[in-house]
């Protein structure tokens, strides 16, 4: 009962909070707070290695950069767009097989050596 106060009914504008305002270009994300696991990630990540694509792709999408440096990484972005690398496709190594079948493996075969047999 005493719980609620009187206040004014809500307008159009603020009954929709769940629109997002996307203000910089190539932002696709609300920017998350500056304590988001994620944020603090990449964040470093761009400080680190400002030409890593991650780092990049992250900071662009999620308008986590001041305006003035988001329009300069906002090309290098768009070049990356692109021309994409594909650093994950790693070539088919080729596999070595050993031939050891005459070979001293070190290992005796028989015997009373190995787990629970202490108790025969």
């Amino acid at each position: 009962e005493g719980l609620s106060s009187p206040s004014a009914p809500l307008s159009q504008d603020d009954s929709a909070p769940d629109e997002l305002i996307l203000t910089k270009p190539g932002q696709k994300f609300q920017t998350p707070t500056p304590g988001d696991a994620d944020r603090v990630f990449y964040e470093s990540l761009y400080n680190q290695k400002p030409t890593s694509p991650m780092a990049i792709n992250y900071v662009i999408e999620y308008g986590i950069l001041p305006d003035e440096e988001h329009s300069k990484i906002f090309k290098i972005y768009l070049s990356q767009k692109r021309n994409p690398t594909h650093h994950s496709v790693k070539k088919d190594k080729k596999v070595q097989v050993i031939d050891e079948t005459g070979g001293d493996t070190g290992f005796e075969g028989g015997g009373m050596e190995g787990v629970g047999v202490g108790a025969i």
